[in-house]
């Protein structure tokens, strides 16, 4: 395997936030193409955007406030207008309320309907073919994996995929295959390091690679375009020098693998941006930052997600489990 074009090729220090405000994500909020930071509040709540070009912080927003019981899941194309919209859960009720994003602006909301809370949030991808944003969750309890399409901010389907033994850990999704418009699900063994792919296409389970074991020192951090833009590449971590490795994925394979240097451990992951950003511009001092008025749960209080959607979200069980442990478990 080689490793010659994957390297870190430079660094910019954009600034100092309070640590009361805490990574949520990166995604295109400012609807410019760009790659945009998501911080939260952990006090209060309020979500804060950071447009980034260039490797400088461009604009900044201030998106609103959400119930600390409200938990930020994810990202993705939800609305289905090719923008970046957020997805929440509550962490008592199991409700999921989609807040539409565009220009730096919440522009939308609806309320998805209730999952149990032995299902977990495991990642967002077009896990029905349809070039949309679905969502996946996960059984604690039994490791069955069920996918919600999800298009106009409403659930318009849902698919049992199978069942994974419990020390498979969710990793995290991509393109592994190669095959275009294919989002797969990655899984690590938490004794052995073992990772293995699962391929998804139509809302089921076409094919699984098992593509080899990374001692347990190494540490999951984040699935990125590393080698090349529109890649799926594994990154890790070592827990104990901070060091990280790219491994590059391509048809269910590892082809390539590159040290990345290590980073002292006091500096946390943050994300990776989907692709270089291409918009140049001027900082906007965050004390013009304005609050949106509040819409379905934003705007303080217990920050209830909007019911006028309550039809709940069962989790699925009729289809025989596909899968009941990894090919090489």
């Amino acid at each position: 395997m080689t490793s010659e074009t994957t390297r870190f090729t430079g660094a910019a220090f954009l600034g100092t936030v309070g640590l009361n405000w805490q990574f949520s994500g990166v995604a295109n909020f400012s609807s410019l193409g760009e790659s945009d930071m998501l911080l939260r509040n952990s006090n209060t709540g309020g979500l804060e955007v950071y447009d980034i070009a260039n490797n400088n912080i461009t604009g900044s927003a201030f998106l609103g406030t959400v119930g600390m019981d409200w938990q930020v899941m994810g990202f993705g194309n939800f609305s289905s207008c090719s923008e970046s919209d957020m997805i929440l859960r509550n962490v008592n009720n199991g409700g999921v309320e989609v807040y539409d994003i565009a220009n730096n602006q919440i522009t939308g909301a609806a309320f998805l309907g209730t999952v149990g809370l032995n299902w977990q949030f495991s990642g967002v991808g077009n896990f029905s073919s349809l070039g949309e944003s679905d969502m996946l969750l996960r059984n604690s309890n039994t490791g069955g994996l069920e996918v919600y399409d999800i298009a106009n901010s409403q659930i318009t389907n849902a698919a049992f995929i199978g069942t994974v033994g419990l020390d498979w850990q969710f990793s995290g999704v991509g393109n592994f295959s190669g095959v275009a418009g294919e989002t797969d699900l990655l899984l690590r063994n938490v004794n052995n390091g073992g990772l293995e792919v699962y391929n998804i296409n139509n809302n089921q389970l076409t094919s699984a690679a098992f593509i080899g074991t990374v001692g347990l020192d190494w540490q999951f951090a984040r699935i990125g375009p590393v080698h090349g833009a529109g890649e799926s590449d594994l990154v890790l971590r070592n827990g104990n020098t901070g060091a990280f490795e790219v491994y590059d994925i391509a048809g269910n394979t590892l082809v390539g693998a590159a040290s990345l240097v290590a980073v002292g451990l006091d500096w946390q992951l943050g994300g990776f941006a989907a692709d270089p950003p291409t918009v140049s511009g001027t900082f906007t001092d965050i004390s013009n930052d304005q609050l949106v008025q509040a819409m379905a749960g934003f705007g303080g209080g217990s920050g209830a997600g909007d019911s006028l959607n309550t039809a709940p979200l069962g989790a699925d069980t009729s289809q025989q489990p596909l899968l009941t442990t990894p090919q090489h478990a």
